[in-house]
Parts: structure tokens; C-alpha cells; sequence
């Protein structure tokens, strides 16, 4: 019995050396070409990326090695492989011809009104606190106040998680910023991330399924109104319509007006 154990462990110990040369010959290449780069270690960035946060670590790695460094990032699946940190070429270039119009001073200003609604909500919950003379958890609070106002001016969704934090919506929403890290998949996806592109294509997620589920169904079911003109608010979501909109009314005038140019038609003058 001992044997055999002894045996196991010594082939997992050669194939775990094999692997280890195998990813270090693979990760060396720009390093033998002289580029320089971030050191070849096993979880490469993470340790700093803990350290330090990883907003931080990038700004390092882009003030020291420029602006190309890093890896695309990968396992990311479901609604969240359209986001624009994932996106590449033409996909990105379209996204963001559309996402960046909406950040301007005026369309910003536009979301005033709804900041100011869950400001006074906010700001009646500490008075209501005040007058009871209640000891509470002023993060916790004020986190409840970001993801209201957040749900409102991006999603159009009222989330009223100041006045009514047991809401399903609420509890579902609370999931996406809660790391579960009894989560196999995390640990798979930080070790090796083309397996864990591999299982995400398989349907496995950092996310649970059920609060994807939910929430995408509730954004989709906003949007679907916004488009057929049921309802409008001055939200994120509305913005990205009304641009999306101008811009397919400016194609069809443009294909119109090249259908009608007797240069289009074969016509001579």
C-alpha cells in the first residue's frame, strides 16, 4: 500500500514538473526576444494584484513596461463577455462608438434628477436613524445608497434597497459583489485561465446562474420597453437607445440617398 502511494506521488510530482518546464518555456518567449516584461511566475500578477488592488498593479505594469502588457482576460461568459474590457477589434470599436457618447457633461447632467431622488432617500434614512438615536453600520448604508443610485441612472430599476433590503432583486444584485470562494471555478480560472475558458464555454461561472438569470431578465425587459417607446427616463439605458436609434435612422438616410445618386443606378448624366 505504501508503494503504490509512494508511486503516485512521484508520477504527480513528474508531471507536475514537466507542466511547470512547459509553462515556463511557453511564458519565456517575449523574455528570449529581449522584451521586456513582468517576471514568469506561477499566478503571475496575483500576489500584487492582492497586494496593491488591481487598479493600481495595472497603472505599475503601464508606467513600467507600456501601454501593451498583460493577457486577454478569459473565462468570461453570459452577459458580461459584451462588456468593453473583453471586446476586441471591430466589437469594441462598435461598443464604444456607442457607450462613449453617453458620458458627456450634458448627458451626465441629464441623470441629475435621478441622483437627487435617492439622495433624499439617503439622507431621510439618517434622519430617520437620528430621531430613533439607532447605532447603524454607515458602510452598509451608504453602500445601499450606490447601488440605488447605480440601478437607477445605469438600469432604469428602482431598486429601493434603503427602504426594503429584503427585496429579491436586492438579494440578487448583493450576489454579484459577494466573492464565493468556496467556488472551484475561481481557483481554476486564477490558476489556469485556458482551462478556465474551456469551462466557461461549458457553462461554468464565478456568478451564480440564478442572479444572472434574474437581473438580465429585468434589463432585458427594460430595454424592450424603452424600445417600443413605453416608457423613457433619462437612465444610462435610454441614452445607448436613442443613440443606437439616430444612428440607424443616419445609415438608412445615407443608404437612401446613395439609392437615389444616378451613380448607384448605372445611369449616366
Amino acid at each position: 500500500m505504501t508503494g503504490s502511494v509512494t508511486t503516485a506521488l512521484l508520477i504527480a510530482l513528474v508531471i507536475t514538473v514537466i507542466y511547470y518546464l512547459y509553462w515556463l518555456r511557453k511564458n519565456n518567449i517575449f523574455h528570449r526576444l529581449g522584451i521586456p516584461g513582468p517576471a514568469r511566475i506561477p499566478l503571475g500578477e496575483l500576489f500584487h494584484v492582492i497586494q496593491k488592488g488591481a487598479r493600481i498593479n495595472d497603472v505599475d505594469l503601464i508606467r513600467k513596461y507600456g501601454k501593451v502588457v498583460g493577457r486577454t482576460i478569459e473565462g468570461i461568459t453570459g452577459p458580461f463577455e459584451h462588456g468593453l474590457p473583453v471586446l476586441k477589434d471591430e466589437q469594441w470599436k462598435n461598443a464604444r462608438s456607442i457607450v462613449s457618447p453617453t458620458f458627456s457633461s450634458a448627458k451626465l447632467k441629464a441623470m441629475y434628477t435621478l441622483m437627487n431622488e435617492t439622495s433624499d432617500m439617503y439622507r431621510d434614512r439618517l434622519l430617520e436613524y437620528a430621531d430613533k438615536q439607532e447605532i447603524f453600520n454607515i458602510n452598509e448604508l451608504s453602500g445601499k445608497y450606490t447601488l440605488d443610485t447605480i440601478s437607477s441612472c445605469l438600469f432604469g430599476i428602482e431598486t429601493n434597497s434603503l427602504k426594503n433590503e429584503n427585496a429579491t432583486l436586492i438579494k440578487h444584485l448583493k450576489k454579484f459583489f459577494t466573492i464565493d470562494f468556496t467556488n472551484i471555478f475561481l481557483y481554476i480560472l486564477v490558476i489556469s485561465p485556458r482551462l478556465g475558458c474551456y469551462l466557461a464555454k461549458k457553462g461554468y461561472s464565478i456568478f451564480p446562474s440564478d442572479a444572472i438569470n434574474y437581473v438580465s431578465n429585468i434589463v432585458n425587459h427594460v430595454i424592450s420597453r424603452r424600445r417600443q417607446h413605453l416608457e423613457r427616463r433619462n437612465d444610462f439605458i435610454q441614452m445607448m437607445i436613442d443613440h443606437e436609434e439616430a444612428v440607424k435612422d443616419e445609415e438608412g438616410m445615407t443608404e437612401q440617398t446613395e439609392t437615389k445618386d444616378p451613380r448607384h443606378n448605372g445611369e449616366h448624366l
